[in-house]
This record gives C-alpha cells, structure tokens and sequence, in this order.
C-alpha cells in the first residue's frame, strides 16, 4: 500500500549498502559474451560511448564511467541523510510520491524520514558558479505540496503528526535576495554548497546526533509534536536559580540537545565541536556503553524556552520548598545546550551507530537542567563544572590502563596498553636512563623528575615506534616484532632499544641529561626533547630500510640498536658541541606536536651535516625554510626598528611630560620596568643612561600604560585602535624574532620570519613619525 503513494523506499537494514553505491562517483555495468572475443568487441564499443574498463574476468568485464554531476549532488544529500541515521529513504533516482488523481506521480529527487520528520529535497546545479532560474522550481514545489503532504498522510496514517520541510540543495549557484525572499515565504529551506559540507563533516563527527542539528536548522523554533516529553522530576532551588533534576532516555535528550553555536553552519565553526566534543573519547565512551557501562554523574543542561510559554511542570507533591512532579520538556529541536556531559551524553550518539536496534533499550541518564540561565551565570557555571572538577591523576590511568587492557581481544586497546607499560617501564627499569624521570603517584615533579607517563606513552604513539592500529590488527613498528599479538616479546624489544639509544645521551652527555627542564640548557631528557628523540630514531630506521632494505621488525634488539647507533652518534657528537643558546633553541619552539616534529628535523638536520646522504622525508623541505640571506637582513631592519620603537616612545614621553628632572621617566616607564633598568645600569657602572637599558619587550607594557599618547602610531595599521593587547602583539613577535638574530648560534630563520619582519619594517615607516629624536 506505500509504495501506490510513495516509493521505492530503502529501509534502515538496506542503508548501508545503498550508502556504498552513492558514496561511489562511477556508475558501473558488466559486459557479458559467449567468448571473450566477443566481450572484447563490446568493450571497444561501450569504451566509445565513456565507458572504461576497470576489471577483466574469465567471462565479463566490469566498465564504470563518472556518474552525470546532478546525479553527484544528489548522492551526497541522499548519503548526508543516510549517514545522519534517518530510518527511510527513497531508493535509487525513480522514487515518486503521488500528487493527485490522473496527475503523474512527482519523481522527488531525495526523500528522507525518522520517528518525528520527513525531508524532501529538490536538487540543482551549475556548472561553474554564477545565478540560476530557480524561480519555477520554487512555484513546481508549492503545486505540489498539498497533493505530497495528502499522500503522506495516507501512507503514515492520517493521524500522523510527522513535519515535513521541502529544501532545495544547490551546487554552484548564487541565490539572490529575491528568490531567498520567495523560499522563506513557501517554507522551503535552501541548503547551499557551504551547508552541504558543513553538514556532511559534522555527520562524521556526531554521527546520527547531527540529524538534530540538521533538523534544528530545518524546523527552527517551531514545536514538533513528536518531540513531546514528559519525565518525572523533582524542582528545587540552587545558588538562587531554579532547577530540575530527572532521568531520561540518552536518545531522547539527544534529540533536543546542542553544544555549539545551533545558528552555526559554516566549516570554520565545526571547530567548535572539535574542541568539546573529542572523537577519540566520543569513540571510547561508545565502546564503554556498549559493554555495559553507564554514568551515575549529573548531565548539566539549559533548557531555552520562550519568554511566553516557558516550562510546564505538574506539581504532584511538595515537600518544603521543593517539589515533585512531571515536566514537560520543550518540544523544539536544538532547545538544550549542555554545559556538562557532552561526551557522555553525544556518546551514546556513537554507541547507537554500532548497535543494531536500541529501541527498547531502557537505559536512562540523570539530568540536572536549568531553564533559561542569563549568559553570564551560564558561562560562569560552564567554566566552573569543566576547569574544576577533581580529576584523577593522568600517571595512575596510564599504569591502570596498561594492567586493566594488556593483551586485549581489542587491537586498539592492546596497542595502548603496550605503549602505557613501555612508557612506565622506562621509569622503573634499573637500567633505563629515565628511571625515576617520571612524575607519577606519589613522585613529585622537580627539574630532574620533569617526564611524564602520558607525553612519552602518545610520542611513542605519534612516532609509530611500535607500529600502528589498523581495523582488526596491529601493524609491526621499527621497534617491534613481526607478532603483533606477542606483548611481551614487543615490550621487550622496544624496551631494550630505547634504553641503549637513550645510554648513548645519558653517557655521552651526563651533565646535560642530569639538568632535566632546569634552566640554562635543560631540554634533552625533557618531555618535548624526549618525544623528538622518538622521531628521529623512526626516520632512521625509515632511511636505513630504504637505503638497504633492511626492515628494522625482523632484526633482534642488538642488531636494530646497531643500525641506529651510528646516526644517533653524530646528533650526540653536535650536543657535545652545543652552546646552551643553541641548546635552548630548541626548547623554544613549542611542545605542539607539529613543535615537536620541528624539533625532531633541527636534530636531523644536524645528522645530515655529518652523514650527507641522511636525508629522511620532510628534512629537505625543512632546510628549504630556513633564510640564511633573509636573516642578516632581518638582523638589519629588527634593530632599525627597535631603533625607531625607541626614538619615538621615548621623544613622545618627553614632550608629553618634559625632562626637568627627569618627569617623562618617572610619569612614563611603569616602575617594575624603572626598577630593572637601574638595577642593569648599576651593574655596568651607570655607563650611559637608565633608558639605555630598556629591552624590546618592555616597550609592550610602556606602551599599554601611555595607550592615549601612543596607540594610534603603535597600533599600525589596525582598524581597531583601542584593542590594546591585541596592538602590540607585533612587538612581542618581534623580540622573539631578534632574540633569534642576535644570536646566531640559534641558526638561521624561516622563510616566514624573515616575510614578518619585511612586512612589520614597511609598516613602522609608513606609520611612525619621521626624523624622530629622542634627545
């Protein structure tokens, strides 16, 4: 009886298979022949018409060719929807709905339907960008809503309370105002090139919890019947604002929940999500819930209503000030935005997608929810519940993690556990040059004991020492065995060469390895320093593979170590050599991991010096970077600048406040800074004068606290004048950049250091008062 009103359809058990084939830009057909040189001959003649052979058999040959570029948009809406989770949607390019008696029934290009919901989806395209005539699509639509919303109801029952929103999905096309002005008028709903992707990274992403976001922008503010909830809860008072507390099914809080901005719809704004919902514990919390786990923890939420209606709660009994008795939640997409709990709760968004019906699933979550909390308190509660909860100290889940997953039937969790105990028998193997370097329970952090469990345990992960995770297995690593699954052997392996690479630092350089992160070249047994030692043992093991084919999981530990020996020797040989600056150098820039890897290729660099034909992947276009002409240059024009920084904050000062007796330095330097200068100048004997002692760095806060006087020439070129911090950062930047020129030992700057300081040198001309004085 469906499909005489609308269909084909494909239902939720067929989704994942029709997803392949619309995920595809090939169509594809099979050529058949009673002998293959018939087959061939059809092949000549299909090839003539686009298609390509991709596949001989015995018997056929498999030709595809690129699916038309309609086609194309229409895949990815229809995948979108799919992988978004709605239960129905329309098969193949045929599905029609019926729009009237002895009218032809309207072929709809997607159809997509979940409990609440139906979307449908009109889609065209340009070639190039530019307007199209999408003014007879928009009246095609409104002839036949009525006839598509009756046959609907036919279908799903007249007492249905499904919404259905029309959307027209375009590629390459510049709407205008006036055709925007028509869709909003026949509650048509455009979706652009931006909102497609944007919408197909966030279904990656949240999975089947990006429907609700979808279906926020879709349906915004208006009550969907089939959202209707009620709970059992109790109310209360807490800090002055009301609250309600009760349990709910994870799947329906879901459904009215959001973390980002809901308004949000552009790529830039997916970071959002990123940064508060991680994939990788969404992924392990699902694993988690899959097995049986659940959370006895508060979900923190705001509900929003309007002003008008707002929550309604039957009360059926008081106790006190308190009460209990039924809400009833807010039947609109997007009307939660969780302030705590958004991995648990966006969790089981992941949980559901492995699962293969949740239906009847009883589990429940426990919900403390505010309604309409002002933004301040919101944001104060937020920082509040997500900077201060006690946490359990990160050493102890490492070594609990590798005793609880060792030898885990999961590879991925196996794998962790091996990485978690190599990184805490570093710290307690006899032998090991960090033992006892690692902060753990009951251990203290001090600049000898600075390493910790965690940082090694992810830079053995990032380095690919041991190998890497695939779908169902473990890959071998340079360090490894050529068993995966054999734990032990693996550890002990690993083990044993790290230790005798990290011997050859410890001996060869005992006071340095000694020194920890204390100042004045503390960096190599440093977490960074550490983590960047990794890199380089994986990119010589790399080399030697593809130098001589020697593949490092098939040799024993000593014989690994003695491939890496030599190369390790020449970086040990440059430390041995090095200054404290060139030292600390390297502990400047950054503990990033793309800090860490620049770290790994300055120690390359130095290999390569010794061992020219060492030349690992990215070291070549590392050395490509670096400026060795830009930098005297730069070396130039920074202390013009710092020349002219001076020449003028100074002579403005004087003019503002006069010299007798000194007023402009007592009115004008803060006295932090008047302080240091004449402490410096009493230490080299009052040779010239106080100000001559100023750094670079201390014009940042002269500047700030004389920002009326000076902001319009020291913001440069900023439309904003007042955003005082934000207007001197280039000053900062800029010392960093002259602490590196004056002094070469710390090598030579890249390429986008020296177009700063270019850049910065052209704008202190332009904006800076000319023939300026000090005197």
């Amino acid at each position: 009886m469906t499909e005489s009103y609308l269909g084909p359809l494909v239902h939720v058990d067929e989704v994942t298979a029709e997803i392949r084939r619309r995920k595809s830009k090939d169509v594809y057909k099979t050529v058949t022949g009673s002998s293959r040189k018939l087959i061939d001959q059809k092949t000549r003649l299909e090839e003539a018409d686009g298609w390509n052979a991709v596949r001989k058999n015995t018997k056929s040959t498999r030709m595809a060719k690129p699916k038309p570029k309609d086609e194309q948009l229409e895949d990815e809406v229809w995948t979108i929807l799919a992988q978004m989770g709605f239960k129905e949607l329309s098969r193949g390019r045929q599905f029609a709905i019926s729009v009237g008696e002895g009218v032809p029934p309207r072929q709809i290009d997607v159809f997509a339907k979940d409990d609440e919901t139906i979307v449908i989806v009109e889609c065209t395209r340009r070639q190039a960008r530019g307007k199209k005539q999408v003014g007879s699509l928009i009246e095609k639509i409104g002839a036949i809503r009525e006839g598509v919303l009756k046959s609907i109801r036919r279908t799903y029952g007249q007492n249905s309370k499904l919404k259905v929103r029309f959307v027209i999905a375009t590629r390459n096309v510049s709407w205008s105002d006036v055709d925007l002005a028509k869709c909003r008028k026949a509650q048509i709903v455009v979706l652009t090139d931006d909102e497609i992707s944007y919408y197909a990274k966030l279904a990656q992403h949240l999975k089947h919890a990006a429907r609700y976001q979808l279906l926020g922008h879709l349906f915004g503010g208006q009550k969907i019947d089939g959202l209707a909830k009620q709970v059992v809860a109790t109310r209360g008072k807490m800090g002055g604002e009301t609250f309600y507390a009760f349990p709910i099914r994870p799947d329906d809080l879901l459904k009215i929940a959001y973390v980002g901005h809901k308004s949000s719809r552009n790529i830039d704004d997916l970071e959002t999500y990123q940064r508060m919902l991680l994939p990788r514990r969404l992924k392990t919390i699902a694993e988690y819930i899959n097995s049986g786990g659940k959370f006895p923890t508060n979900i923190v939420v705001n509900l929003k209503t309007s002003r008008k209606s707002g929550l309604k709660f039957d009360v059926k009994e008081r106790v006190g000030d308190d009460a209990l008795g039924v809400l009833h939640l807010p039947p609109i997409y997007a009307s939660a935005w969780v302030i705590d709990g958004q991995h648990r709760l966006y969790g089981y968004a992941y949980a559901r997608e492995s699962m293969t019906s949740f239906s009847d699933d009883p589990t429940v979550v426990p919900v403390l929810a505010y309604e309409n909390l002002p933004a301040e308190k919101e944001m104060n509660l937020f920082i509040d519940i997500n900077s201060k909860q006690v946490k359990v100290n990160t050493g102890l889940l490492v070594e609990l993690y590798s005793d609880l997953h060792w030898e885990s039937a999961n590879p991925a969790e196996a794998f962790q556990a091996l990485l978690s105990r190599m990184a805490s028998r570093l710290n307690t193997t006899a032998s090991s040059p960090l033992r006892d370097r690692m902060v753990v329970t009951g251990r203290k952090k001090t600049q000898f004991r600075c390493l910790t469990q965690t940082s090694i345990r992810d830079g053995l992960d990032v380095a690919k020492l041991m190998g890497t995770v695939g779908q169902r297995t473990i890959m071998p690593g340079p360090l490894s065995t050529p068993s995966p699954e054999d734990y032990d052997a693996n550890l002990r392996k690993g083990l044993a060469v790290l230790v005798d690479c990290f011997t050859m630092f410890s001996q060869g350089l005992p006071s340095r390895w000694e020194m920890g992160d204390a100042p004045g070249g503390g960096y190599l047994c440093t977490n960074n320093g550490i983590r960047a030692m990794l890199h380089v043992i994986g990119d010589i093991a790399e080399h030697v593979r593809q130098k001589n084919g020697t593949d490092f999981c098939l040799l024993s530990a000593p014989e690994a170590f003695a491939e890496l020996e030599p190369y390790i020797s020449a970086l040990v040989d440059y430390f041995k050599a090095a200054s404290d600056q060139e030292v600390l150098s390297f502990r400047r820039v950054g503990s990033s991991l793309t800090a860490v890897r620049q770290q790994a290729f300055g120690m390359e660099a130095q290999i390569q010096k010794a061992r020219a034909e060492f030349m690992p992947d990215g070291l070549a276009n590392y050395l490509s970077t670096l400026d060795e002409a830009g930098t005297v240059e730069a070396r130039t024009k920074v202390l013009d600048i710092q020349k002219r920084l001076f020449e003028y904050i100074v002579g403005a000062l004087k003019a503002q406040y006069g010299m007798d007796k000194k007023a402009w330095w007592v009115k004008g330097i803060p006295a932090r800074i008047r302080a240091d200068c004449s402490k410096r100048w009493e230490e080299k004997d009052r040779e010239g004068d106080e100000e001559g002692q100023l750094y670079m760095q201390n014009y940042i806060d002269i500047c700030l606290h004389n920002w009326d006087l000076v902001g319009d020439v020291v913001a440069l070129d900023a439309k904003d004048k007042q955003d005082k911090k934000g207007n001197t950062k280039w000053i900062r930047r800029l010392n960093d950049i002259r602490n590196q020129v004056t002094h070469p030992e710390r090598g030579a700057l890249d390429t986008e250091q020296v177009s700063v300081v270019r850049t910065l040198y052209e704008k202190v001309n332009e904006y800076f008062p000319s023939g300026l004085s000090s005197n």
